[in-house]
């Protein structure tokens, strides 16, 4: 099974960023295709998950959240 998870930023401290790292680690060790999809990545990325950052140009969180919301409904169809 093919499985994308959808985060705004990533950074390896926070609550939800730590619960989504061990969702993911425990889906990909039972075999199923990890996709992550982020405007912004800190830290390492285990080997195993295929990270896309999504490109996004607004200057507003908004705009920003508005455009990734945008590209991933685009590009998950």
């Amino acid at each position: 099974m093919r499985v994308a998870f959808c985060l705004y930023k990533y950074f390896p401290f926070g609550g939800l960023q730590r619960d989504f790292m061990r969702i993911a680690q425990t889906v990909a060790a039972r075999g199923h295709q990890v996709r992550v999809y982020t405007q912004s990545w800190e830290g390492e990325c285990p080997d195993n998950f295929e990270l896309i950052r999504v490109p996004v140009k607004s200057r507003t969180n908004h705009g920003r959240n508005a455009e990734y919301y945008a590209w991933v409904q685009h590009h998950l169809r």
